[in-house]
């Protein structure tokens, strides 16, 4: 299963891309909302985790965009700073399937892949 992580945060987005491949997973990784539509354009992702505050195209506006311009369905987990209530909501309303608040259990987040991929 490939997985794509956008996240500013270098030592954030090693993290999570170390986690995730020693759980068997293909990780593509960007550093921003932009890098990861390429990435999407490219490449054939089954799941996205995103932050939402990232240079260039933020995490709402990448989800945005995988949910009206990508034909195949993707679903998509966001992992923020961001606790509050609106944001959360928006994130929903756009098609995030799930939302971490930083920081987070790195166990908590590979279970919650785990889960959604035995469900596929």
């Amino acid at each position: 299963m490939n997985i794509l992580v956008c996240e500013d945060n270098i030592m954030t987005l090693k993290t999570i891309e170390h986690t995730l491949k020693k759980a068997g997973f293909k990780v593509f990784m960007a550093g921003d909302g932009f890098q990861g539509i390429q990435i999407l354009g490219k490449e054939h992702i089954d799941l996205v985790i995103t932050d939402i505050n990232m240079p260039y195209t933020k995490g709402l506006e990448l989800i945005r965009h995988i949910n009206t311009k990508i034909e195949a369905k993707i679903p998509v987990m966001v992992i923020s700073g961001i606790t509050n209530s609106e944001t959360r909501a928006h994130a929903a309303e756009l098609g995030a399937i799930d939302y971490m608040t930083k920081p987070f259990d790195l166990n908590v987040m590979l279970d919650k892949v785990k889960a959604l991929f035995a469900m596929k």
